[in-house]
């Protein structure tokens, strides 16, 4: 009777060990594999870096022609000269990162996804100066293989008050979608009105951005 239950041990034991491996398989398995992408869910970072990028362009560009009307009205100085300069080196480099933005678009065949800019958004409740309309109720935001690392917060504009932040410590490729995206839950509560959301960002070549857009979700 002894010998037949050492026998038994050793097989119950190889039983629970193969259970546990695949509880645990379960509770550490990728749940991005188990996230499906819809235009109404989710939210694509490198579209809040285009918005950016183009704001700043045209901020740009009407600061180099207020400069050169300036220079071409007898109003030129050194300094003047010095700052067109500037802003022509500045635009010139800010076109260069929405190239380089828009080619990562092209690269890779990202998921469906919120617009950046809503054809014909409701007028705000209150004045929204400067401000982006973004349609919200978004689920998940979604970074493209080119971010190593980055950190997303959206403060109330109002109080400043942190609604949400959202990092990624590291490009986690999801197998549903060829690997083009990571996936990170964030909903900001369903929040309705105007934010600032600001962003540090770090791509493969080490280059570290920070920017900060203001918004109005509705």
């Amino acid at each position: 009777m002894r010998k037949t239950i050492f026998t038994l041990l050793p097989m119950l034991l190889l039983i629970f060990m193969v259970v546990s491996c695949e509880d645990d398989e379960d509770l550490t398995g990728d749940n991005n594999d188990k996230i499906v992408l819809t235009t109404e869910n989710n939210l694509y970072e490198g579209d809040l870096y285009v918005i950016y990028l183009e704001e700043e362009i045209d901020d740009t560009q009407n600061t180099i022609l207020m400069l050169q009307q300036m220079i071409e009205n007898g109003e030129g100085t050194a300094e003047i000269e010095l700052q067109l300069s500037e802003s022509e080196a500045q635009l010139q480099i800010l076109n260069d990162n929405l190239a380089y933005q828009i080619g990562i678009e092209v690269e890779y065949l990202l998921p469906p996804r919120k617009p950046r800019r809503p054809p014909n958004p409701p007028p705000p409740p209150s004045p929204c100066i400067g401000c982006v309309p973004l349609e919200g109720n978004f689920s998940y935001l979604t970074i493209t293989p080119d971010i190593t690392n980055i950190t997303i917060r959206f403060l109330d504009y109002n109080t400043e008050a942190e609604l949400e932040v959202v990092n990624f410590n590291v490009f986690n490729p999801s197998e549903d979608y060829n690997g083009v995206v990571s996936i990170q839950p964030a909903s900001l509560n369903n929040f309705k009105g105007q934010v600032i959301i600001i962003v540090e960002r770090q791509d493969v070549n080490d280059v570290k951005t920070s920017y900060s857009l203001n918004a109005r979700f509705y």
